[in-house]
């Protein structure tokens, strides 16, 4: 059984016509959430009318979906089991429309830098009456239901099309490393978790976008010590366009921070940026530079295999 609004089973239990659309919500790694109408039109859902899910609600209590790009799917099946589902969405989508781009960049784009890797995607179905609503557009007063949730596996663009593969969460499930620890020489621990103890906001350092910043690359005037400090760490926007997206640091360099993936919206001078350490999960790092070698996850000492044998 899949929840829905006590409206809308009344309604499905003594009608057999009704209109259905498709909603599709895809929230980014990032941190920002597209959502697009699978309708002809924009659509405005009341909010309380969604079972429990990813999707939030605007000021007055509704969600919004705007009319994007063109949507196509593949048929999905319903399983008992431990089986994941999949779901191949084609997304057909133009450059030159403002309604088919995430942040300053088109939908193709935005695939080809990598953001949508890694996404949540959902996908829910509208049901209304035949009969419009008052203002003349659908009637969106029955609510939707929660048909399909996964993450974005594979995803490539064409020079028109955009091919998401998206496997239900179930697959997280296959992805798991077991056993959770392996014997080498490598840190196993997230930097900065429970396991590891370090606390990465002790390093923490706030600086400002110098002019020659662009989206892809930062110009600061901050000289870490060491110079590697914030390699492989995390830059968070705190004020400007991008404030509240996060990205990971690439290379630092000279205070030049590089991103592995661009900011969405376009960096401008006096942009502020926090600038959180990384690690690379090395004995003489974890000494040295954070002096947490108590809680090195890794074995160094291992013989290699020839040795070993």
């Amino acid at each position: 059984m899949r929840p829905c609004s006590a409206a809308l089973a009344a309604y499905l239990a003594a009608n057999d016509t009704c209109i259905v659309a498709d909603l599709y919500t895809v929230a980014l790694a990032s941190g920002e959430v597209l959502r697009y109408s699978g309708w002809t039109t924009a659509l405005k859902i009341p909010g309380t009318l969604f079972p429990p899910s990813s999707l939030n609600y605007d000021a007055l209590g509704y969600t919004n979906f705007a009319l994007g790009p063109r949507f196509g799917r593949s048929k999905m099946t319903t399983k008992i089991g431990v089986q994941p589902t999949e779901l191949d969405i084609d997304i057909f989508a133009g450059a030159s429309d403002p309604g088919d781009t995430t942040g300053t960049v088109s939908l193709a784009a935005a695939v080809r830098l990598g953001l949508l890797d890694g996404a949540t995607v959902e996908r829910d179905r509208l049901f209304a009456p035949p009969a419009p609503a008052a203002d003349g557009g659908l009637d969106t007063s029955l609510g939707a239901i929660v048909w399909f949730t996964g993450r974005v596996t594979e995803c490539d663009a064409g020079r028109s099309t955009i091919r998401l593969k998206v496997k239900s969460l179930m697959n997280l499930l296959a992805i798991q490393q077991m056993p959770r620890r392996l014997y080498q020489a490598a840190c196993t621990h997230v930097f900065g978790d429970a396991m590891c103890g370090f606390d990465r906001a002790s390093l923490a350092q706030t600086a400002t976008a110098l002019a020659g910043s662009t989206q892809s690359e930062i110009h600061t005037v901050l000289a870490p010590s060491p110079a590697t400090l914030f390699d492989q760490g995390t830059m968070l926007g705190v004020g400007g366009a991008n404030a509240g997206f996060t990205r990971t640091i690439r290379q630092m360099l000279g205070g030049v921070a590089y991103q592995h993936k661009a900011w969405l919206y376009p960096v401008m001078p006096g942009d502020t940026f926090r600038f959180l350490p990384g690690c690379d999960h090395t004995v003489a790092t974890c000494q040295s530079t954070f002096n947490n070698l108590a809680h090195y996850g890794g074995f160094p000492y291992i013989p290699p295999p020839e040795t070993a044998v």
